[in-house]
């Protein structure tokens, strides 16, 4: 198996030397091409993955015209107020935006459902990151401590995970909103689903500052029990279909890189390199600065750094990626790899919550890496239906009127 992992890495790597990176990425930042546009570039994802990664950080960090849910052409990069991607479908199942009811209902049509950024208690509930609701369980389930996300600082950040036109279509085009549909999936035979091209996800977290930070964070006003406060946003994943197991980068507030117990909440520093190869000129591309010359400089964008991307689960020598976010990833950043985390979001027809989906860490909590396992039985047989890297589906509800059962 190793071998044709590396023999497809090989590959790909032949491939991406072949073609011109002039013609690519770099050279579209160059010309005339509006950086509001939506991208969808397979290309670039493949031979420019950073610089790409750039592109859709600008596209969708674009003032946003929240009546259409999309870039408002006539504002300015960095113009404060709501961006694109936050006009975007929540996971979550409370929200009045969410794509996955709590009765497990027809979400409805893309524009019927509020903006949320444009409330005043648009972070009204909290909850930590679906990664560590999730290995919270695991770890539990195994012996270990209960609290791994201390609620007294989880509080103080908040997570969302928001997904785009294509993605939210398609997942209400085939009743995916609920674990009805979801386990129907595996029940009429289907091995994967596939989202089309321009279905894009992200996962963002914010944090409480102050006053004095607004200049330097994309923020928001929020009431809490506590009074209006300003959270500032200071992580980002963002995953595109641009490429068949996706595409993946990951940002950061520079405020992330150092340790810093005093953060709300307390934040653990950096600990893998960020690596960059379109801001950065030379080997091993960690100089961790913007790339210049794009519309970052000047406003608050450029505070905000590319922590690496990821296209596939090996590097050319067979060795496993790893790619890591040290907000949501905290406490297991040295063993996280988006793909391989997003790859087994699966589903077959059990009733039972731990039938219904592989785990995605192992019994001490850490993440996997690599090619994931576990789809099939020792005779071949399918144990599960792939949902496309898809993690907002877990947070799907059974559908049956006043349900609170949701895959959590």
């Amino acid at each position: 198996m190793r071998s044709l992992v590396l023999l497809s890495a090989l590959y790909l790597s032949a491939m991406c030397a072949t073609q011109s990176f002039a013609a690519g990425c770099s050279e579209w930042f160059k010309g005339n091409s509006p950086r509001w546009e939506d991208p969808q570039a397979s290309d670039m994802a493949i031979t420019e993955p950073d610089c790409y990664g750039w592109r859709l950080f600008i596209a969708m960090n674009w003032p946003a015209d929240v009546t259409k849910k999309e870039a408002d052409q006539n504002k300015t990069f960095g113009s404060h107020g709501p961006v694109v991607w936050e006009t975007w479908r929540s996971a979550r199942n409370g929200a009045p935006d969410t794509a996955f009811p709590v009765d497990g209902s027809d979400p409805g049509p893309w524009l019927d459902a509020p903006v949320v950024a444009t409330m005043n208690n648009r972070f009204e509930e909290t909850e930590p990151p679906l990664q560590q609701t999730e290995r919270a369980a695991v770890i539990k389930a195994h012996g270990g401590p209960t609290v791994l996300f201390d609620p007294a600082t989880a509080g103080k950040s908040i997570n969302e995970t928001r997904l785009n036109r294509d993605t939210y279509e398609f997942i209400r085009g085939r009743k995916l909103y609920n674990l009805n549909g979801q386990m129907a999936l595996f029940k009429s035979g289907t091995e994967t689903i596939s989202f089309p091209l321009n279905s894009k996800e992200v996962k963002a977290q914010w944090r409480e500052i102050t006053e004095a930070d607004k200049p330097r964070y994309h923020w928001t006003e929020s009431n809490t029990p506590e009074g209006v406060k300003i959270f500032g946003l200071t992580a980002l994943h963002i995953t595109t279909k641009d490429l068949p197991n996706w595409f993946w980068a990951t940002f950061e507030h520079i405020d992330n890189k150092k340790a810093n117990a005093n953060a709300n909440p307390p934040a653990e520093g950096w600990l893998l390199p960020s690596v960059d190869r379109f801001a950065c000129s030379m080997a091993p591309y960690d100089c961790e600065a913007i790339p210049l010359g794009i519309g970052l400089e000047g406003n608050h964008w450029e505070n905000y750094r590319l922590r690496g991307t990821q296209i596939d689960f090996f590097d050319s020598r067979g060795r496993p990626l790893r790619l890591a976010n040290s907000q949501p990833e905290g406490t297991f950043q040295t063993t996280s790899s988006c793909i391989t985390c997003h790859a087994l979001a699966s589903v077959n027809d059990s009733a039972i919550a731990d039938g219904r989906r592989l785990e995605f860490f192992d019994d001490d909590g850490q993440g996997f890496v690599g090619v994931p396992t576990g789809f099939f039985d020792d005779q071949g047989d399918r144990k599960f239906t792939q949902l496309d890297f898809v993690w907002s589906l877990f947070r799907a509800c059974f559908e049956s009127p006043g349900s609170t059962t949701c895959n959590r």
